[in-house]
Order: C-alpha cells, then structure tokens, then sequence
C-alpha cells in the first residue's frame, strides 16, 4: 500500500495565523529589517516611506503606501536572496554572535505589518537579484514556494531615494498592501519610532557605527513621481541619560547650559567590570550591569527655567517615557521593561535609570525571543520567596540551588544584582531632588466629571508604564465630531463633549445613554481619545448601575475604561477585533443573565 506524502505545515492554511507573531507595533517590526541591514555592514540605513492622498470619509488625506529599508551592505547573491525569506533559514543563523541569528526576521516582521514583501539585492555593482512573498498567493495556493531570484533592475523611486548615490552593494526591502500598519502617515510614523529606534540602536548611533536615516515621499498627481518631503537622521536615546547630544537635547524645555553634557550620574559602571560565566553546556558569555541617577545641577536648572515641577516639563515627560530596565544585547536594546521595578505611582523613577547587557551567547539562558522582542527569564525575583520555597536561610538559597541547578543559581544571582542596581533610587533622596509629579496637576482640571478625570488620570500613568498608539496625540476636535457622528449625540451635546475634552485634557470619557439592549458599553478610541458610552438600556444598568451609589458607579466605570486600554493596547488589529467581539458577546450573555428584573 502506498502511502500518501503529506506535509507538516500547509502554507495556505498557516500563513494567516503565522501573521499574528508578536510583534509589539511597526517600529519593532521595522527593527527586525535595520538588523539584517547592520549585520551586513551597512554604514547608512535608509527607512523611506511613500505616501499619496487618499479618500477617507470624504476627505483628502494622506496614506502610506509603502515602506522601504535601503541599506548600503555587503548585499545577497541570488542563493543567499532566494534564503531570505524562508522562515529559519537565514545565513545569519550561522553567527551566534550576531543580532539576526534566530533566521526568522525578514519574513516574520514583513508579514506582521504587510501582505506584500519585495526585496532586491546586489552585490559589486551587478544588476540587482529580485524575489518577492506575497500572503494572499500563498493563501490562494498559488505560490507554495519562494519565487527563485530573477535579475531585476531596483524601481525608479527606491532608486532615488538613494539620492543619486548608489552603493556598489545593497539590499532594499519593500513592503506594500500595508494592511496592519499601527501608523498610516508618515507624520505619526516618524513620531511614534524616532525615540523607540533611537534608543534600540543609540549605542551604535552614538559611535557612529551606523547612520539611519528616515525619508518621506508624497506621489505627485500631476508627474506621476514621487517628491522628495524631506529627512530625518535618527539620534541616540539614552534612558541613562550619560551619552551626550542625544535626542532629549532637541526637546524645547532643555537647558541650553547642559547641551553637550550629560544629565545624570553613572553609579555602577558595569562595562569596566563584565561578568562572565560558564553554563553547564560549556556555552561561554558575559553580562553586565549599568545603572545612573539624574544630576541635582540639572533639575535644579529645570526649575529656575521652567518654573514648575520638572516631571510636568517636555523633559519630565521624555524621563517617563524610558522608566524600566532597558535590555541590551549586541548593542541592540530587545526591550525596555517598564514594570520591572516601579517605585511609586508618581513615576520618581524617571530620574534613574539602569541597564543590563549581555552576550548574544546567553541567549537561551536569559530566554531571548526569536522575534527579539524582549528576554523572557530577566523577570524581578524575590530572594525571601526563593527561600521559603527551599526551607533555607536566604543567605543559603545560591548555594543550595548551584546544587541542584547551576545555571538557575547563575541566573538568579544575576537577576539580584540587577535588583541591587535599582537601589541607584536612594540617591534621589541624598540629592535632595525634587521630583513633583505631574499626575498629581492633572486631578486639578476644571472637568465636573470626577469618573472622566480619574480615567485619564489612569490613562496618562498607564502610558507611561506601557506606551502605545495615540498616547502621545493631541485631541483633534474635528476628527472626534466626525467620529462620532452615528453616536447618537445632537449638535449641542458633542459640541460640548468637545469643548470638555479641549479645555480639560481629559483622554477618557464617559458618556450614558440608549443603546442596542444586548451591548452594556461600547468603545471608540480616535486620536488622543477613548470615548466609554454605557447603554442605559441593558439589564446590568437597569438592575444595578443606575442604583448604584455615586462612587460604586465611578468604580465600575474606571473598570470598563481598563478594558477600553486593553483594546487600545492591542498588539494588532487582529486581536483587538477579538477583544471587541469578546466585549459583546459578554454584554449579550450578562444581559441574559440579569433578565429576570424581579429576582433583584
């Protein structure tokens, strides 16, 4: 009997899901491709975007169309291209050292972001080798293997976006049918990835080891071309703030006594004294342990300028926006863990920062991602627990785990020396900084709403704890009046929501009126804004919330605007349509649940 071949994995069936690989938002994405192109001794790394007006609700507006990252490396021959987009196989696998190792990056970002990947590459000024993965050919079975490379000479416009200088080698890589963008403009684009890529890269964009530059290009009607609308070239972001000219310099509150220098103190030097330790396997590699505090001289500038606490300052908001533990591996940060020690809600622990580093070598032992997003097993310990848990003294708790598990006792000694490099906060207190917080103004607005107020409050801490789309957008009036124009309000009524959101700040809104019966609250996040509206018609409301003491009902509406930054914080859109189908389909099902009114 013969039997018949089938395969582990159907591309037409996978791909979709495989689209779904945890990548934070575009900027992470877009990293993944910045790797390859350093990893290949690029000197310049171009990330050029095209855009062209498009319709959207009647309006003229502009869309990005594609995106591209030109680079002036070593480039690909036809074999090495044809490798590229295969999930795992990259060359890079083959340098343990290197930043791109794990083979996944070129199609897992592409795919996460866009349906359409395209890549040329060349190599000693021969033509360019093409090849190309598009998702819905594959969903469709049309192309269940990688188009072999064809000779193809680069599109005019990538060509010139190489500024009439093009390298001997290079790679470019294009993405189109840009369906899972987390930014649509090449305004927001550039705003919500300028400090994230300059902190990833600042090691090597401070020795000018690599320059990147972002570019924008907006399609003429008239010449059917695409025109030059200026560049950008990325600085370091620091959130040790020890490097000197980085990006916090540009911000417009920042001292001009201070260019030049650096803003905080460095407490533990640990690139003078790397770690380096031997895993049972045999594997070999280093970490090391960096931690700083912001100069007295500095804040106490701040507040003679600006007249106010300086955590309310552009500057302020700059140290909050890189609170944690920054992870650098390869000279490349995998992630900044924001709730690895937080020490108040006031976010004092802006004016610190620290850092670990380590060898591409400890991968597996500090549980490195393939995507790269972050280190899984660099987690905040507690020695007393540990302890507990082995019925011994915590003095005794690494020797007793060298014992039994070398390289958990390796692990766990490292992660209590990062906790030790947290104590840097102690030195806020002997600086005798002050560290006003500026969440604290925030409850001072002139809103009458005390739900709406403590909702954005909550909004504004947990933005910069977990930062996501729109956190940094200003409320655009007309934008709010034309999305919630099928929300049931009149004229009078959304003039004045708008008038509230303007004038007060507020991010977080809520709003109680008639609605379907089944749905108790619907959600609508627009720029810089999340509208809460709780239908007055659904049983949950009938039976309690309208009984409910005033303050009851502002706790209960401060946990629907938790599930409302759930949805905002939704790492594609994707999942967040998962998050609103699961919200109404709780609504019908509670609504169910509470019918009988007499029961109550």
């Amino acid at each position: 009997m013969s039997l018949k071949q089938h395969p582990y994995v159907r591309p037409s069936q996978v791909i979709e899901s495989m689209r779904d690989n945890g990548y934070k938002n575009t900027a992470y994405a877009l990293a993944e491709l910045i790797d390859n192109s350093i990893q290949a001794g690029a000197k310049t790394v171009r990330f050029v975007c095209f855009e062209a007006y498009e319709k959207v609700n009647n309006t003229s507006r502009k869309r990005i169309q594609k995106i591209a990252i030109l680079d002036d490396g070593y480039g690909m021959d036809e074999e090495t291209l044809y490798m590229s987009l295969e999930f795992g196989a990259s060359k890079n696998r083959q340098d343990p050292e290197g930043m791109g190792k794990f083979g996944m990056g070129l199609p897992n970002s592409s795919i996460s972001q866009c349906k359409r990947t395209e890549v040329w590459s060349w190599k000693n000024s021969a033509k360019p080798f093409y090849t190309y993965l598009d998702v819905d050919e594959i969903k469709n079975g049309n192309q269940e293997v990688i188009p072999y490379p064809i000779a193809r000479a680069l599109d005019s416009k990538l060509s010139n976006a190489y500024k009439g200088s093009m390298p001997r080698s290079g790679t470019a890589v294009v993405w189109s049918e840009l369906d899972r963008l987390h930014w649509k403009t090449s305004t927001t684009l550039l705003k919500h990835t300028e400090n994230l890529i300059g902190r990833m890269y600042r090691y090597m964009l401070q020795d000018e080891k690599v320059r990147i530059v972002f570019e924008n290009y907006l399609f003429n009607d008239s010449t059917q071309t695409y025109d030059s609308e200026g560049s950008v070239s990325f600085k370091a972001n620091d959130p040790l703030y020890l490097m000197k000219e980085t990006v916090v310099e540009d911000l417009k509150d920042f001292p001009s006594d201070f260019k030049g220098q650096s803003i905080f103190d460095i407490h533990h030097d640990g690139e003078k004294n790397k770690k380096f330790i031997e895993l049972s396997d045999g594997t070999t590699g280093y970490y090391c342990i960096k931690s700083s505090s912001v100069k007295k001289s500095f804040t106490d500038k701040m507040q003679e300028s600006v007249k106010r606490a300086v955590g309310s300052t552009d500057v302020g908001k700059h140290f909050a926006s890189n609170i944690g533990l920054s992870i650098i591996r390869s000279g490349r940060e995998l992630d900044l863990k924001r709730h690895f020690k937080v020490k108040d809600k006031y976010l004092k622990d802006r004016y610190i920062g620290v850092e670990v580093q380590f060898s591409p070598s400890l991968d597996r032992f500090f549980g490195v991602t393939n995507n790269k997003q972050t280190a899984t097993k660099i987690q905040p310990i507690s020695l007393e627990e540990i302890a507990l848990q082995e019925d011994v003294d915590e003095a005794q708790v690494i020797e007793v785990l060298t014992e039994r598990d070398p390289d958990y006792a390796l692990l766990i000694t490292c992660l209590t020396e990062i906790e030790a490099a947290f104590q840097v906060f102690d030195e806020l207190d002997k600086k005798k900084i002050s560290v006003s917080s500026a969440i604290k103004e925030s409850t001072e607005k002139n809103s009458t709403n005390e739900a709406d107020v403590k909702a954005t409050d909550a909004e504004y801490a947990r933005s910069n704890v977990n930062p996501t789309i729109g956190d940094d957008d200003k409320p655009n009036p007309e934008e709010i009046k034309e999305a919630l124009s099928d929300k049931n309000f009149n004229k009078d009524e959304l003039d004045e929501l708008i008038q509230d959101v303007i004038q007060n700040e507020i991010s977080v809104k809520f709003d109680e009126r008639d609605g379907p019966q089944t749905m108790l609250f619907d959600i609508s996040i627009i720029q810089g804004f999340t509208l809460i509206q709780i239908n007055t018609e659904h049983n949950f409301y009938r039976n309690f919330l309208s009984k409910a003491t005033e303050r009851d009902k502002m706790l209960l509406k401060l946990c629907l605007a938790a599930w409302g930054r759930m949805e905002k914080e939704a790492p594609s859109e994707n999942v967040r349509r998962r998050y609103e189908f699961a919200r109404q389909q709780w609504g019908v099902m509670l609504d169910g649940y509470l019918s009988v009114e007499e029961d109550y």
